[in-house]
């Protein structure tokens, strides 16, 4: 609805903290050298010890010695601390891996989540791991909100980009984001940290405790962390530069065609109403028309409010047996404001000859449109009823409020240990449910309001039933407060989402050695068993589709169970030898058996999947180390897309072939437009999209199969001796994703259809369903039909770089200086095979919607001296075309920016020791109080694009400070 564990060996766990190493490093995204890795050949610090830097994902192999082919990157807590942020999903967003979510700058399409999107590629396509284990999804779409995950507790975060599905099964395909969470913590330590902008708003305020003791003579430890996290709304008529809708083309103010006095959809040009209820012909007084400004009602930044709750433990119950679990609860609320409803265009019988709300020239006017209505048979010529779209703003309900609340638990529980030396064993069950709430406040229902605009000359309702109150919205400011509230309409839906999964694997050394190897391989094999359930439960109103502001809900009941066995081996095939140091290979295989079952619809479906991975690594020199996977993912269709039955919603629209003009003079495309349901009368006409938005339905299918994915990773490791504490790092990597489940655009259907089809019966033009006056805008029977199918292709191609050097400067301390960077070479998105490839690198609009440079980098310089640290961040997003989309080809020079130019922020930060327990850290961020590039409101998707600009790519708010205090005891 819208609206218009792995596990690693026992001494891994036992090691110290990595944080040291890493904060004096401060790099944004260290890109690390392999999954388990010595610090000698990964880009962290070498007083590390080999303990210290075992990295856990990508593998569940964890023997320190064994490199393996995967590129993996590292942000640790204190990188966090440092960047000011309060919750996780706003610092990844920065990393150059990623492209800006879901969070709190997403409003308008935001689902009160917060989420992680690698690569451009969705983050449906994300897997997000906490100590190696699927953590719960928030809803049926499979996807992990990142606001149930405690920021305090977690010790560093990994991230795997590029397919994992062999190590991790589905959903893997663009990446794996495994948040490490800190263990065997001893004492009590509390911290807290309050920012806010130059401007006195956007508070943000983050408070955590964590308390943790051993016991049982050290053999057994137990953490628990509680937090709690609050961000302040900002409006988007707080900044200048969102204050007004603008235009894309030209700046005008503008705004929406569902404007307060009310805008009459009849003739050319249609009409609008004034003050006395008189009707204004807008062809022959065009300045007369006021569009709506619902920018100052939307918000920059979403009001949110977190609370977690987390107990870790482990008790090792002899030398070789070990307990260990988890208990997570979180809780969020999140509320997304928007402009008040409206009609948006739903068709209305208006009784004109004797409402007493209309004057007498209005009368005359509607008079004029008083013909038979093949649509509505009761509408006869000369009757005295009007059918007739309208399009009013009902800014006396207030404005459109989502508020969302999440509660979320998991449960994780096993037991690892060991057979002998060389070989490990675990086995873990873990379950998890997450209740959703959501409730949508301040809309209309359409039956009433159709009910309460037919008045009896003395002023009452002609159907009086259900205490009905007449509804004056016929000019600005004529709906009475009782009317308002007869017409009102709150809405409620209830979701459940649930979880569990069990399994078990075995690890070890191989009891063999290749004769020119110098140690031997290791593997694992293992099984897995998982569950997922969903249920949806809107309220009668939403599965009526009775909202015309918030649009429509349909109940889910669906589940689907997977049986998965898998094995991985890492193989030394040559060690010590001229230019032959080591080389290496690893593979891995995951088979995976699909059941599932769509209760709402009856009908199920069964499938299965193959998953492989085979790679090396080989390392010519002490100084290089060159490594390269292939890789085989999927992606299972999640429960909504196999479970949601079609549901009327909101959708992106530029151009209408058959609106305005267009038909005119192309006697072809007349008859199209007519057949698909364009009224002859109305060539010539019709009126496009209001705001950028038509109607849509959405849905899934329950015969969706798994999408599949191909990835290449080739990169090197250079760490030069004569250049002690610097390493370099290069990766390449395509991912191609074929039979993608996709939701195509709105704008694709009618291109397909009026530019490539130009069938009726086809395809993609029977996905069409125009309103009685050939709209794509009106009632919940119409609109374009974009239920998700395996139909597309997408291709992420790029080059990751990383470089970070450390060197002492005497009495002065040390200095760190990282450098994180991607080079997106391709983001191709094909909707379809009868579509072109849209290459959507660098560009940005109605079909690249979310923004994806050539470039995206971070360099930190950190200056430590005792107990100072300081950090200058430097962050660099490339320029940005807009796509040129629509029917036939628009000019970019359509736009006053057709390009966005390159953007740089700033952030100083700096933490201080102030004793050993106790430490003070603030900062500065967007330095320079950097506006965000305004482009207008039109120039992509409305929940990408928000306040003329891109509020979760650039900053929104300008400068701002933070302060924050860490104190143990």
């Amino acid at each position: 609805m819208s609206t218009k564990s792995d596990s690693v060996c026992r001494a891994a766990l036992r090691g110290g903290s990595v944080l040291s190493a890493f904060a004096l490093a401060a790099a944004l995204a260290s890109p690390a050298a392999a999954q388990e890795t010595t610090p000698s050949e990964a880009p962290v610090l070498p007083m590390a010890s080999a303990e210290d830097v075992i990295i856990v994902t990508g593998s569940r192999i964890a023997r320190p010695d064994l490199q393996a082919a995967s590129p993996v990157s590292v942000v640790t807590q204190e990188s966090i601390k440092l960047s000011g942020t309060s919750g996780v999903e706003d610092y990844l967003r920065d990393i150059p891996q990623a492209v800006a979510a879901w969070g709190s700058a997403t409003n308008n399409g935001n689902e009160g989540a917060a989420t992680v999107d690698l690569r451009n590629l969705g983050e449906e396509r994300t897997l997000v791991l906490v100590d190696g284990k699927r953590f719960v999804p928030y809803d049926s779409n499979g996807v992990v909100d990142l606001n149930m995950i405690p920021p305090a507790l977690i010790e560093r975060v990994e991230v795997v980009t590029g397919g994992a599905s062999a190590v991790y099964g589905s959903d893997a395909i663009s990446g794996v984001v495994n948040f490490i969470m800190r263990k065997d913590f001893e004492g009590i330590e509390a911290d807290a940290q309050y920012g806010l902008t130059t401007r006195g708003d956007g508070q943000k305020t983050a408070l955590s405790l964590t308390a943790g003791a051993n016991f049982a003579e050290g053999r057994g430890n137990i953490t628990i962390n509680g937090t709690y996290r609050k961000e302040q709304a900002v409006y988007q008529g707080a900044r200048g530069y969102s204050f007004d809708a603008l235009a894309a083309a030209d700046f005008s103010p503008g705004g929406s065609f569902t404007n307060a006095p009310g805008f009459v959809d009849l003739g050319p040009d249609g009409y609008q109403f004034d003050a006395g209820g008189n009707l204004i012909d807008l062809g022959a007084n065009p300045g007369a028309f006021e569009p709506f400004n619902f920018n100052p009602y939307n918000l920059l930044q979403a009001p949110n409010e977190q609370w977690t709750a987390t107990v870790l433990a482990n008790y090792e119950i002899s030398d070789s047996l070990e307990f260990y679990g988890r208990g997570s609860w979180a809780k969020s609320k999140v509320t997304t404001i928007v402009a008040p409803t409206g009609t948006f265009f739903f068709p209305f019988d208006i009784n004109y000859l004797d409402n007493p709300f209309l004057s007498a020239q209005a009368r005359g006017v509607f008079a004029g449109f008083d013909l038979d209505d093949p649509a509505t048979p009761a509408n006869e010529a000369g009757d005295g009823i009007v059918s007739a779209a309208l399009g009013r703003r009902l800014t006396e309900l207030g404005t459109r409020d989502s508020i969302y609340e999440n509660k979320a638990w998991q449960v994780v529980g096993g037991l690892r240990g060991e057979f002998s030396g060389t070989l490990r064993w675990e086995v873990f069950a873990q379950y998890a449910k997450t209740k959703r709430t959501q409730d949508f406040v301040n809309d209309v229902a359409y039956d009433r309001l159709f009910q309460a605009v037919q008045v009896t000359p003395g002023g009452a309702c002609v159907d009086p039933s259900g205490g009905c109150v007449p509804a004056n919205i016929f000019g600005p400011g004529n709906l009475s407060e009782e009317a308002a509230e007869f017409i009102r309409l709150d809405l409620h839906q209830d979701d459940s989402t649930s979880q569990f999964v069990t399994g078990g694997f075995v690890t070890g050394d191989l009891p063999f050695t290749v004769p020119m190897a110098a140690t031997p391989g290791a593997f694992v094999v293992g099984v897995e068993y998982r569950k997922e359930t969903s249920k949806a439960r809107p309220d009668a109103n939403l599965i009526a589709g009775n909202s015309i502001g918030f649009g429509g809900s349909t109940p889910i009941d669906a589940q689907y169970d997977v049986k998965e066995a898998y094995a991985e081996l890492k193989l030394p095939l040559v060690s010590d030898m001229s230019f032959v140091q080591e080389l290496n290979l690893e593979g891995g295989v995951r088979y995976a058996d699909y059941k599932n079952k769509v209760k709402t619809l009856g009908v199920g479906n069964s499938y299965s999947n193959w998953s492989w991975k085979l790679g090396g690594d080989w390392k010519p020199v002490n100084d290089l180390r060159v490594r390269v996977m292939y890789q085989r993912s999927v992606r299972a269709p999640n429960i909504n897309e196999i479970g949601q039955p079609q549901t009327p919603s909101t959708g992106d629209a530029t151009f209408d072939p058959c609106a305005d003009s267009n038909p005119v003079g192309n006697p072809a495309l007349t008859q199209l437009c007519i057949d698909t349901g364009v009224p002859a009368a109305q060539i010539g006409s019709v009126g496009g999209p209001i705001a950028g938005q038509i109607n849509n339905f959405i849905g899934g299918n329950p015969d969706l199969v798994p999408e599949k994915s191909t990835t290449w990773t080739i990169g090197a490791v250079i760490q030069p001796r004569a250049l002690p504490g610097f390493t370099a790092t290069v990766d390449f990597f395509d991912i191609k994703v074929k039979d993608a489940i996709l939701q195509i655009p709105e704008q694709s259907v009618l291109d397909i259809c009026y530019g490539i089809e130009q069938d009726a019966s086809g395809t993609f033009c029977s996905l069409i369903a125009r309103s009685p006056t050939g709209r794509l805008n009106g009632d919940t029977t119409v609109g374009v039909d974009v239920s998700r199918r395996n139909i597309g292709q997408l291709r992420s191609q790029g080059i990751d770089i990383g470089l970070q050097y450390r060197f002492d400067i005497g009495a002065a301390g040390s200095l760190g200086l990282a450098f994180a960077a991607t080079r997106q070479l391709k983001t191709d998105l094909q909707f379809a095979s009868l579509l072109p490839t849209n290459e959507c690198v660098g560009l940005v609009g109605k079909i690249c919607l979310r923004p994806d440079p050539k470039w995206r980098w971070t360099q930190t310089t950190t200056w430590n001296n005792g107990p100072l640290t300081l950090q200058l961040r430097w962050q660099y997003i490339g320029k940005l075309t807009n796509d040129t989309v629509g029917f036939g080809t628009a000019d970019p020079a359509d736009f006053v920016v057709p390009k966005i130019k390159a953007y740089n922020y700033f952030d100083l930060a700096g933490s201080y020791d102030v004793t050993e327990r106790f430490s003070l850290r603030g900062g500065i961020n967007n330095l320079f109080d950097k506006q965000p590039p305004v482009v207008g409101n039109d120039y992509g998707g409305t929940t990408e694009n928000s306040g003329n600009t891109y509020p979760a790519t650039y900053d929104p708010l300008g400068r701002a400070f933070f302060v924050g205090a860490t104190v143990s005891f």
